[in-house]
C-alpha cells in the first residue's frame, strides 16, 4: 500500500475513532448543558415574574384571599408558574425534576421552588419546563451535532487528502525519477523543487549513492573491457604457436594429443573473452543502432545457419511470423547473436527427435516473438538466475560457460525489447521477446 493511502487511512481512521468517542459522550454532554441552560431560563423567569410583582404588586397573581393561589400553564402545557401562600416552615428552595398532575394527565417538568417574604406573608414560587421539551432540545442538538461532526471529519479528510499530495508529491518526483533509469548511465543528478528538508535529504542521499553506483559500474565495465582486450592477443599468440607446433614434423605423434588439448582450452578460454568484451561493448553503447532490421528475415537467417545443428540432433524447425515486424532503429548483427543463441540452447538442450517453434504476432502496439522448444526445461527455481554470467542452467556440458543467455539479456536491453522466460522441467522452454512496434 502506498504511503499517501497508509496516512489518509490512518488519518482518517483516527478521526473516526474520535468521532465514535464524541458520539459517546455527547449525549450526556448536551443533556446536562440542556438542563443548565433550563435553569438558567427559570432563573430568568423568576427575575420576570419578581419584576412584574414590585411593579403590579402580587395581586396581579394572587385575589388577596387568605387560601388563594396562582397556577398558570401555556397551551402545550410545555411551562407553568404557580404561585401560593406557604407556611414559613415549609421553605425548601430547589431545582429538581417533579411529576405534576395537569387536567388528568401525568407530566416530568424540571421545577424551580423558590420562597419569598413579602407585607409580612411567605409565598411560594413555582416555575416549571416540561421535560420533554428538554429533551426534544437536547436531541435537537444532538443530531445537528452529530451532522457537524461528520461534515468536519468528511472535510478534514478530504483536506488531509489534498495536504497530503502536495506534500509527498517530491516522493513522487523522486520515485519518477528511479523508474526512469534504464542504465546506471543514464541517471543525471537533479535538486528536488520543495522546501521540506526530509525529501531534499532523500534526494541528495539518492543523487550520492547513484554516482557512486555509476562510479563503480563504469569501473567494472571499463576492467572488463580492458581485461578482455589485452588477454586476446597472448590467447591468440598461444594459439598460433600451438598450430605451429602441431603442424612440425619433428613433434612426437604422443605429444599431438596434449596440444590438441591446450588448443581446445585456449579457444574455450578466447570465447569467454569474446563474449565478456562483447558484453562490456553493449553495455557501454559503443555500438551503432542505425539499420533497419526486418524480423521475419532476421528469423530465416538464423534457422539457416543452424539448420545443419538441428538435423544433427534431429531437432526440427517451425516458424510462423505474422504481421511482420521491421524494427527502423536496431543493430542486425546483435540482434542476431541474440536470436542464434536462444535457438542454440533450444537444440542443445532439446530430447533428439524434439521440435522448436517459432512464432511471431502483432500485440497491441508491440510485437511479440517466442521461441518454444520440447527440451529438458528449466527448474522454476533457477529461472530468475539464468540471465547472471557464468550460471549454467543445465547440467555441465563441457561447451557452455554461461554467457550465452547472458549476451541475449544484455542485447535485449540495449534494444529496449521485454524478455520473459517460462519453463517446466521435462516439458520444454518458452523465451518471449516482446519489440517495440515503433523506436
Amino acid at each position: 500500500m502506498r504511503l499517501q493511502s497508509k496516512l489518509t487511512l490512518f488519518s482518517a481512521a483516527s478521526k473516526i475513532i474520535i468521532l465514535l468517542l464524541l458520539v459517546m459522550v455527547l449525549p450526556p454532554v448536551i443533556n446536562r448543558i440542556a438542563l443548565l441552560s433550563t435553569d438558567q431560563r427559570l432563573l430568568q423567569k423568576k427575575e420576570q415574574v419578581f419584576d412584574i410583582i414590585e411593579e403590579q404588586g402580587i395581586e396581579s397573581f394572587l385575589t388577596g384571599d387568605e387560601d388563594s393561589a396562582y397556577g398558570s400553564y401555556n397551551l402545550l402545557k410545555e411551562e407553568f408558574i404557580s404561585m401560593e401562600p406557604i407556611d414559613p416552615s415549609q421553605i425548601n428552595n430547589r431545582i429538581e425534576n417533579t411529576l405534576r398532575k395537569v387536567e388528568g394527565e401525568i407530566v416530568e417538568y424540571r421545577v424551580l421552588s423558590l420562597a419569598f417574604e413579602l407585607h409580612g406573608e411567605t409565598y411560594l414560587l413555582e416555575i416549571g419546563r416540561s421535560l420533554d421539551t428538554i429533551r426534544e432540545t437536547s436531541n435537537t442538538l444532538q443530531r445537528y451535532a452529530l451532522y457537524f461532526l461528520v461534515g468536519v471529519v468528511l472535510f478534514t479528510v478530504f483536506i488531509d487528502l489534498v495536504f497530503l499530495k502536495v506534500l509527498l508529491r517530491p516522493m513522487r518526483l523522486i520515485l519518477r525519477k528511479l523508474k526512469r533509469i534504464g542504465h546506471p548511465d543514464k541517471f543525471k543528478p537533479t535538486p528536488l523543487p520543495t522546501t521540506t528538508s526530509d525529501f531534499i535529504y532523500l534526494n541528495d542521499t539518492i543523487n550520492n549513492m547513484m554516482g557512486q553506483v555509476q562510479d563503480a559500474f563504469r569501473k567494472e565495465k571499463e576492467f572488463i573491457g580492458n581485461v578482455s582486450h589485452e588477454l586476446l592477443t597472448p590467447v591468440s599468440i598461444l594459439q598460433n604457436r600451438l598450430e605451429n607446433l602441431m603442424a612440425d614434423p619433428i613433434v612426437p605423434d604422443e605429444v599431438l594429443p596434449k596440444l590438441a588439448e591446450s588448443q581446445k582450452t585456449l579457444y574455450r578460454l578466447k570465447s569467454i573473452i569474446q563474449a565478456l568484451l562483447l558484453i562490456s561493448r553493449i553495455e557501454n553503447e559503443q555500438y551503432l543502432k542505425n539499420e533497419s532490421v526486418n524480423l521475419r528475415a532476421l528469423v530465416q537467417d538464423v534457422v539457416e545457419e543452424i539448420g545443419d545443428r538441428a538435423e544433427m540432433k534431429e531437432v526440427t524447425i517451425s516458424t510462423s511470423l505474422h504481421d511482420n515486424l521491421v524494427l527502423p532503429n536496431a543493430n542486425h548483427s546483435l540482434l542476431f547473436t541474440m536470436l542464434f543463441n536462444v535457438v542454440n540452447n533450444a537444440i542443445k538442450y532439446n530430447k533428439e527427435g524434439g521440435s522448436i517453434s517459432i512464432n511471431g504476432s502483432g500485440l497491441g502496439n508491440k510485437y511479440k516473438l517466442t521461441v518454444t522448444d520440447t527440451g529438458t526445461g528449466i527448474a522454476e527455481d533457477q529461472l530468475p538466475k539464468i540471465f547472471r554470467r557464468f550460471k549454467r542452467a543445465h547440467a555441465t556440458d563441457g561447451e557452455s560457460y554461461g554467457l550465452g543467455l547472458a549476451i541475449v539479456n544484455t542485447v535485449a536491453k540495449f534494444h529496449k525489447i521485454k524478455l520473459d522466460v517460462s519453463s517446466k522441467l521435462n516439458e520444454g522452454t518458452t523465451f518471449a521477446f516482446v519489440f517495440p512496434k515503433s523506436s
